[in-house]
């Protein structure tokens, strides 16, 4: 069984996981809200949870994963009028992008990825749920969640009701009985946004979409629901407050926030102006070398973004890539003493422990980074078995698959993998053992051109890095 101690973000400490029905996991994370291109700070978020998703399937186990998308919300609407589009054209545009970017970062697609406009029926019967239950009240502007009459309210954020202020996305309203008081349901007719419901034409509120999809999909307790820090309150406050006066039940068991991508110690945001679209940084950057940033920090610490610290990620991920080439390449005569195996065995060991202390990617690539100059030292020294040293980086690939890192994962361009370049590299030193210069020359610009430099040496070249 799974081992693995988890920060849950509602006790405030590190908690033994174990889903509720045997190894079936029951996950959501909020996802977009497309009014505009996704930024790599979304992206920071997405792909922590990928991770996480990757190793729990690497451990056996099996995961339902449901990542929403917001398609109908006050922004968007805005947005939809300043380009003189309909809401749900403008949502549809940016959340077909979104999908395509984060495909490009190599994150795996959600099992289910309902949408707000899609779910007014499931939305509509949650709200008659809480409505019967004494939860929720009817004013001239819409039908509002009483925060007061939850007992449990404030205890993910750690404020009390009577703290709390109305602003942001808490909807102000004269008539609503307590400040603090949520919309569930809006009246009003906005073209291309309205629906019909029980209590008048209107749309839901921003907080009632997320419980609606994620328990008619998941059922009415999760395993564990993610966001980002900035969605503990109040969305994520309010979909516990809602859901549990619905259903009488636990909404989720296990909380868990991605930390912030920042820019110069700033959170990057839209409303600050300091982000970069995903479509930007794959222009700039390769997938692989964004993926190894976010990897290289724990999902619950932030991230200070910048182009040079993208760089040296890329460029520790080559030395990773490049111990793997050498191991797939290498030649040697030699017996081996097995303690290339042995050193394999023991940095799959620390992996697992690593990443099962509430997934701390960070020591967990430090031991990849280990077992990597182990297998490159080896196979410069020639002390190891071509045995060893294979079985040695197929540990490496292995624990990189993870990630989503390893060689085979990422491509240059579409058609070119890592067992293509280690082809390539092979009739290289066949040209040059015959001193075919011509020909070897022509290969080196051949996978110059699809972006992958090398590094010769005497006993040939082994090292390879893509720019």
């Amino acid at each position: 069984m799974l081992n693995v101690r988890i920060y849950n973000t509602m006790s405030g400490k590190a908690e033994e996981f174990s889903p509720q029905e045997g190894k079936k996991i029951r996950m959501y994370v909020c996802g977009i809200t497309p009014y505009d291109k996704s930024h790599l700070g979304h992206a920071r978020t997405i792909v922590s949870f990928d991770i996480i998703r990757r190793y729990f399937l690497f451990q056996g186990y099996t995961v339902t994963y449901v990542q929403n998308v917001t398609d109908i919300d006050d922004k968007i609407i805005k947005r939809a009028h300043e380009r003189k589009m309909q809401p749900l054209e403008l949502s549809k545009k940016y959340a077909l992008e979104s999908e395509k970017e984060f495909a490009a970062l190599g994150v795996m697609e959600p099992d289910s990825s309902p949408k707000v406009s899609d779910c007014m029926p499931e939305i509509a019967a949650l709200i008659s749920r809480i409505e019967r239950n004494g939860f929720a009240y009817k004013t001239e502007s819409g039908v509002y969640f009483n925060v007061l009459k939850f007992a449990k309210y404030g205890s993910l954020s750690g404020q009390s009701p009577e703290g709390i202020k109305a602003g942001a996305r808490i909807e102000v309203d004269e008539k609503k009985k307590n400040p603090q008081d949520f919309a569930l349901w809006k009246f009003g007719e906005e073209p291309g946004a309205t629906y019909g419901s029980p209590w008048g034409r209107g749309r839901p509120g921003w907080h009632i979409e997320c419980s609606a999809m994620s328990t008619s999909r998941l059922g009415e307790t999760l395993d564990i629901h993610g966001g980002a820090r900035d969605l503990i309150f109040p969305h994520h406050e309010n979909e516990i407050a809602q859901s549990e006066a619905a259903t009488g039940k636990p909404f989720v068991r296990l909380w868990m926030h991605t930390g912030f991508l920042t820019v110069n110690g700033e959170k990057m945001a839209k409303s600050l102006g300091n982000f970069i679209t995903i479509e930007e940084g794959l222009k700039k950057f390769s997938q692989q070398s964004i993926r190894m940033l976010f990897s290289l920090s724990h999902y619950r610490s932030p991230i200070d973004f910048s182009g040079s610290a993208i760089q040296a990620a890329g460029n520790s991920l080559a030395t990773l890539h490049s111990a793997i080439s050498s191991a797939k390449t290498y030649s040697s005569k030699a017996l081996g003493d097995g303690t290339l195996l042995s050193s394999a065995k023991e940095a799959e060991k620390e992996f697992i422990l690593r990443m099962d202390d509430d997934f701390d990617t960070p020591n967990a690539m430090a031991a990849l980074f280990s077992l990597a100059k182990r297998i490159s030292g080896a196979c410069s020294e020639g002390s190891a078995s071509e045995k060893e040293a294979g079985e040695a980086a197929a540990v490496l690939e292995k624990l990189l698959s993870v990630f989503n890192l390893a060689p085979e994962s990422g491509r240059s361009r579409p058609g070119l993998s890592g067992n293509e370049i280690h082809s390539r590299i092979a009739k290289r030193n066949e040209a040059r053992k015959n001193k075919d210069f011509a020909a070897s020359d022509a290969i080196r610009k051949e996978l110059a051109d699809e972006g992958i430099l090398l590094e010769d040496r005497k006993d040939g070249t082994t090292l390879w890095k893509r720019k």
